[in-house]
């Protein structure tokens, strides 16, 4: 009997906090987040909230102008009854009130119903009278203001009934500033990634900057979609010089230049006649929707268009004045030609049609090389936080990836070689710099996974690659003098608007370096792409990564070639090769359609294919290419000796310091053979460029034992050490 009345204890509970109250004592809440967007919207005190002229503007705000924010709920119960899928929250007032916490419309339609039924004896249909006087609902005697606003949340944010952006936004903001709740606190109670909540604050922000300006009386919420795509758009933050510390657009010119595009213009005298005028004295807005902002930042960069939108406040025409015109019309050339040549190579083609392919495939391939002339190609195409460096990396902590855990690395240097054993994380350590060089750009992480598991891109199943990302990443350091970070997660998203069928997990990647902070959420389904949401994709510096075992197949190196033959650094790897591996070498040229590299080797009468020669010929002549394509950045190189003739090593550790230098590179690489450490060290000549790292495995997990280039130099004189066996 006993266990019978314990087991009842959490019905008890639960029935303890249900009630049935009548529709008079239920008082709706005149501070609903639903509400704030209305014009006659105020703060209500809650000892104000039963006050009769509360009562009823809160009501007629609820209802809307002529019930119509309420229609549906009146149609319902009259058609179906009172349902209690949807619980009634409230919070007690004393005296036999209670304030609505989650219902307010659902109220409101019952109070409308049971006043036309009182006063008209209107016909409910199925709906039974006596819910008028016990209205089922559920009391929340411990709640705060906090679990108020997440009980909202739950519902009209992350739930299925959601409300406007504006609205969404406010109810954000008042538990980051009202209730100081950190972003990990607001996403982990209501279900939204740190993407939506940012780009929610950040829009008001400058919806705040907007209503100081002299255009501020304007403000409406239903701008507010408008503000939230500018500080989404990179090409419109940027212009604005956007801070993501302060929240702030810093460029004052160019932001009250924007709100003015945003805002009715008073007429001056004198004014343009091609302007389009407003009752004769004001001017209309030239950005009037929420895809005015990516048509604005797509002509940013023209400043032929600007002026042209300053002139006539036309968002339309200053576009047609642009060049972005010709660049989409060249766009939509470039993808019927990729259609058109994908469908011929289903046929047979006729021998009558070879002269006209011919001739075609000729100034296709003009076009080609005047692209890759002009700087156009190239493999490193993504945008850079910054052009130029002073320094690379002083230290770098990785927090958690795979195996690593709580490892630190400094000392570094301009060349960097990280030793140790099987197995004791050297690529693992490589995968995790090369994916903090890439900060929230999800490509990256899918190419150090499908690298990782010899998987090409066209053959990744979305399954695989989501058991591949076992656990979260969090990897730091210091780069050019600033505090660098990136993050991941895999979660499953709450969001009902997605197409469950296929959808499968979420990866959220956030990122930030001295201040400037980014995020990208993508979204992994299965049989059908992935969706990527992010304001911006900018990595911390180019990144090469060099691997011996995975897609080195000539072909895709041409994009490096290209970048090594605009940079003029060919004939110096040529008479390196010349000097130290092939005497007979003239020159190496890519060709043709296959993306072949002939030598023209001077003991042979015409050039031959490179995958000929040996591959420690192809090894270093691939490495030497990627280093122009990584000026300003980093280049990783994982089993640097694989192929390489130990004699050769030594020779090449020097060449591959004079890339470094000349392209402002640094060099990050591993090796587990003796010969070769001991090749770079005897063949140092400036110590201080080059820095070694054992990574060992101790009970505490792998750490590592560093030596600058002149310790280790010297500790190689005195005791022949073996960097590898470090403990």
């Amino acid at each position: 009997m006993e266990d019978d009345a314990n087991q009842s204890d959490p019905q008890k509970a639960a029935d303890s906090k249900t009630r049935k109250v009548s529709l008079k004592n239920l008082w709706l809440d005149p501070n609903n987040y639903r509400l704030i967007h209305e014009p006659e919207y105020l703060p209500v005190a809650t000892e104000s909230v039963r006050d009769k002229t509360v009562a009823l503007r809160t009501y007629r705000l609820l209802a809307g102008e002529r019930n119509q924010n309420i229609r549906d709920l009146i149609e319902s119960f009259r058609s179906n009854g009172y349902l209690p899928v949807d619980q009634i929250q409230v919070r007690d007032l004393g005296d036999g009130g209670f304030l609505v916490v989650e219902g307010n419309r659902r109220v409101a339609a019952l109070r409308h119903l049971a006043q036309q039924y009182d006063e008209k004896g209107i016909d409910l249909g199925r709906l039974d009278p006596s819910i008028f006087r016990r209205v089922p609902v559920v009391l929340y005697e411990d709640a705060d203001e906090l679990h108020h606003l997440t009980l909202m949340a739950l519902k009209h944010i992350s739930g299925n009934k959601k409300w406007g952006e504006w609205n969404q936004a406010k109810l954000l903001e008042a538990m980051s500033r009202d209730f100081r709740c950190t972003e990990d606190e607001i996403v982990r109670r209501i279900g939204i990634s740190k993407v939506e909540l940012r780009r929610s604050l950040r829009a008001l922000s400058l919806v705040e900057q907007y209503r100081k300006s002299d255009y501020g009386d304007q403000f409406t919420e239903a701008k507010f979609p408008i503000f939230r795509e500018a500080v989404r758009n990179q090409a419109v933050k940027s212009w604005l010089a956007w801070d993501d510390t302060s929240y702030q657009a810093m460029h004052t010119e160019h932001c009250e230049l924007f709100f003015s595009w945003l805002s009715q213009e008073p007429v001056e005298d004198g004014e343009e006649e091609e302007a389009t005028g407003f009752g004769d004295r004001y001017l209309e807005p030239a950005i009037r929707k929420r895809d005015d902002i990516g048509l604005l930042g797509r002509m940013l960069p023209d400043d032929r268009a600007i002026e042209r939108l300053k002139k006539t406040r036309d968002l339309d025409a200053a576009y047609r004045a642009s060049d972005l015109v010709l660049q989409e019309r060249q766009e939509t050339a470039v993808q019927s030609v990729a259609s058109d040549i994908a469908t011929l190579s289903q046929f047979a083609v006729r021998a009558e049609h070879l002269a006209d392919l011919e001739q075609a495939l000729g100034r296709l391939q003009g076009i080609v090389d005047r692209s890759k002339a002009s700087g156009i190609g190239g493999v490193e195409n993504r945008q850079v936080i910054h052009d130029r460096i002073d320094r690379h990396f002083t230290s770098i902590d990785v927090s958690a990836y795979r195996k690593l855990t709580h490892l630190r690395i400094g000392k570094l240097s301009r060349i960097n070689l990280f030793a140790g054993a099987n197995n004791s994380g050297k690529t693992t350590l490589l995968e995790a710099i090369y994916l903090l060089t890439r900060q929230n750009d999800f490509d990256g992480l899918i190419e150090v996974i499908r690298r990782r598991g010899k998987v090409p891109k066209d053959q990744i199943d979305p399954e695989w690659l989501l058991e591949q990302m076992v656990g979260d990443i969090r990897v730091t350091g210091s780069f050019d003098g600033q505090q660098t970070s990136v993050s991941a997660r895999i979660y499953d998203e709450e969001d009902t608007t997605l197409d469950r069928s296929r959808y499968l997990q979420s990866v959220e990647l956030a990122a930030e370096y001295g201040g400037f902070a980014q995020e990208s959420l993508t979204r992994i389904f299965k049989g059908r792409d992935r969706e990527t949401q992010a304001d911006a994709i900018r990595w911390l510096c180019p990144a090469v990564y060099s691997s011996p075992f995975f897609l080195n197949e000539p072909h895709r190196y041409t994009g490096f070639y290209h970048k090594s033959v605009q940079s003029k650094s060919l004939p110096r790897i040529f008479e390196f090769i010349r000097a130290q591996v092939l005497p007979t070498l003239n020159d190496i040229r890519l060709v043709d359609e296959r993306q072949r590299f002939l030598v023209d080797d001077s003991e042979f009468e015409f050039p031959l294919d490179l995958m000929s020669y040996g591959e420690g010929l192809q090894r270093i002549f691939f490495i030497s290419l990627i280093f122009a394509s990584a000026a300003n950045g980093v280049v990783l190189i994982d089993e640097f000796e694989n192929a390489i003739h130990t004699e050769l090593i030594g020779r090449f550790s020097g060449f591959i310091h004079t890339l470094a230098e000349t392209f402002n590179v640094q060099v990050f690489l591993t090796s587990h053979s003796k010969e070769c450490i001991d090749a770079f060290a005897g063949n140092v000549e400036h110590p201080d460029d080059f820095s070694f790292h054992a990574l060992v495995q101790t009970p505490q997990g792998i750490v590592s034992r560093e030596f600058e280039g002149r310790e280790f130099e010297h500790l190689l004189e005195i005791g022949n050490i073996d960097l590898r066996r470090a403990r």
